[in-house]
């Protein structure tokens, strides 16, 4: 790329967030020097505005081929900022962290451990802004999903001799322009397949053929051709099974969607049948589409995937991009011998369904030899906070324009606070209604004036929601300030946190339930003055035990206390709702009469002989 390309570059970064001020903080650069040329002022002087918001972190500005000048901006006579850019020959550059060359133009002289090139800046700023970010985000969202990049082997000049036989290769657009012209007389690198010019004609140009919608997003044309088989924006896995433990999905450009080869001989093609053959109950999903450093693209269709908790996602862009602190699947070696890379490459970027068999073989073994990560927790960091471009205080960073931060008024309200009324919650799900339940109602009921119980109203659970909120407020009866309410779409449900309902296979996942409490302290604890949060000890139940965890970090940063009480035992073991279930199982009904209430006893036994 040439310069101006890379300024664009950097501005769509600047774009979506991410800028130099920041890019200084994160490498610990504390006083950097940028250096251009004359011609770049304007992308100087927006550097500068950056510098100028962001108040975190100043900045010296430099030119190679200019003295002196000073630049202003004047709007409606008024003189909004000036900035000085000196002559890099005028400046000590011992005092400055690092130089940052805003050109290709090379800064002759200096210490090059000193020195950023704009190549390197870029480099670095596509990978924060087009990779880490975005799927940092992603991964918050599905925590349970396992994401890997992937680099590939699409460097042809990193064999021997690899340079010389590319330029024997005739590049895919001007290929397919060929045998536009002379149909049926073309030599192709497909022709040792038995494909004639149309077949390779359509696999390279139809199977490319896009739309681009109102948002300027691009989605591949669907196709009934024999060799293309393109539906509903992607190309279609033959014997992909009916039932199946998860989803394997590819996104990424021309490798993952398969160019130069029919789709029943893609990587996920043959990957597929591999499991196929081994039994193994996994669906591979060709989620490639024929951009090319279209970034945008490719995240919008990795975030409009349904994915599921123990799917995996390998994720490959172009110019084998990665993004620090997530893992890597490196397969750039995979046509070393004794493949023979000529036999595998068309063009110098673009490969055929040899080379998608080696691929698929190779992504096999990694999923075989690892249990498919099963067992693997990944512990991806959380995405960066949403950067404060324009110098934002602390007090102004909520929504409102008008709030504001006074110690006295503070000072106050801490002090109005403790005259304030303790109304508390919990949140259960009954399934069913037991004696512990009851005795942290009642531990509960003590400490406030009032207390909410929130039944989970998903149903999902072995009992119906009408029974089990029915059972609680038969079982709550003694307790005048307590009052029964059904959970809604927005406490513990499939919506805020799926992982509730699937504990079973999740005891040795790290979940996520920030989105369900963040909700509660948010919208559902004001609404009612809830000012604690009860919940019972969890000693057994790992999912349970970190939803736990997380109200503890949580609802006091939005001035809720969470208090934990210890379970109530029988015969020294915690009494819990999966002892009366498999009590109920074994029809231990002398067990299940010292676990629960008496309603509860006789719901149960009501409900065994009805059945």
């Amino acid at each position: 790329m040439n310069d101006e390309q890379l300024l664009i570059q950097l501005r769509d970064c600047f774009t979506g967030g991410y800028t130099l001020p920041q890019f200084c903080i994160d490498n610990e650069i504390k006083n950097p020097l940028f250096v251009s040329e004359k011609k770049f002022l304007p992308f100087i002087w927006e550097i500068h505005v950056q510098f100028r918001y962001d108040k975190k972190i100043s900045a010296k500005f430099s030119l190679l081929d200019s003295p002196t000048i000073s630049i202003n901006l004047s709007f409606n006579r008024t003189l909004t900022a000036n900035l000085d850019c000196f002559n890099i020959s005028e400046l000590m550059h011992e005092h400055f962290d690092k130089i940052i060359v805003l050109t290709t133009k090379k800064v002759i002289g200096q210490n090059s451990s000193q020195i950023i090139y704009l190549d390197e800046l870029a480099e670095y700023f596509r990978r924060k802004t087009y990779v880490e970010i975005p799927l940092l985000n992603f991964l918050q969202r599905n925590p349970r999903v396992k994401v890997f990049t992937t680099k590939l082997p699409n460097d042809i000049e990193k064999y021997d001799g690899g340079k010389e036989f590319g330029e024997t290769l005739t590049e895919s657009n001007l290929l397919a322009s060929q045998i536009l012209k002379n149909p049926g007389k073309i030599k192709t690198p497909l022709d040792k397949f038995g494909y004639n010019n149309r077949e390779v004609f359509n696999m390279i140009y139809v199977a490319r053929g896009v739309t681009t919608d109102s948002d300027g997003l691009t989605i591949m044309n669907d196709v009934d051709d024999p060799l293309i088989k393109i539906k509903n924006g992607k190309r279609l896995t033959p014997d992909q099974p009916l039932r199946f433990v998860n989803k394997i999905f590819f996104v990424g450009p021309c490798h993952y969607m398969g160019s130069y080869a029919p789709f029943y001989k893609t990587i996920e093609s043959y990957l597929q049948k591999m499991l196929n053959e081994h039994n193994l109950p996994y669906r591979v999903e060709n989620e490639g589409q024929p951009y090319s450093n279209r970034y945008q693209d490719i995240f919008y269709n990795l975030n409009t995937l349904n994915a599921q908790p123990g799917d995996i996602i390998f994720i490959w862009l172009s110019g084998n991009l990665t993004a620090e602190f997530l893992p890597i699947v490196d397969l750039r070696n995979a046509f070393d011998p004794p493949h023979d890379y000529r036999e595998i490459f068309v063009d110098k970027a673009h490969i055929n369904e040899i080379g998608y068999k080696i691929l698929a073989e190779e992504f096999f073994g990694l999923l075989t030899q690892n249990n498919f990560f099963r067992h693997v927790n990944f512990n991806y960091p959380a995405p960066p906070p949403f950067n404060h471009r324009y110098g934002i205080p602390p007090q102004f960073e909520q929504v409102s324009s008008k709030n504001f931060f006074n110690a006295e008024l503070e000072k106050y309200k801490k002090k109005i606070r403790a005259k304030k009324i303790p109304v508390g919650a919990i949140v259960m799900n009954c399934n069913p209604f037991t004696l512990g339940h009851q005795y942290l109602i009642k531990c509960a009921a003590a400490k406030v004036a009032r207390l909410y119980i929130f039944v989970v109203e998903e149903d999902r659970s072995e009992f119906p929601f009408a029974d089990r909120i029915e059972l609680v407020k038969q079982g709550v009866k003694k307790f005048p300030n307590v009052e029964v309410l059904p959970s809604g779409k927005f406490i513990i449900s499939q919506q805020t946190f799926s992982g509730y309902f699937n504990k079973e296979k999740l005891q040795d996942v790290q979940i996520d339930s920030s989105e369900d409490v963040e909700i509660f302290a948010k919208e559902i604890a004001p609404t009612l003055g809830i000012t604690i949060r009860f919940a019972g000890e969890e000693p057994t139940d790992n999912v349970t035990r970190q939803y736990n965890e997380t109200m503890k970090k949580i609802l006091p940063r939005y001035g809720i206390e969470f208090c934990e009480i210890p379970r109530k035992n029988f015969s020294g073991e915690p009494i819990s709702a999966s002892t009366v279930r498999e009590a109920l199982k074994a029809g231990d009904f002398d067990k299940i009469k010292n676990l629960v209430p008496k309603t509860t006893f006789n719901y149960l036994r009501g409900r065994k002989i009805a059945k």
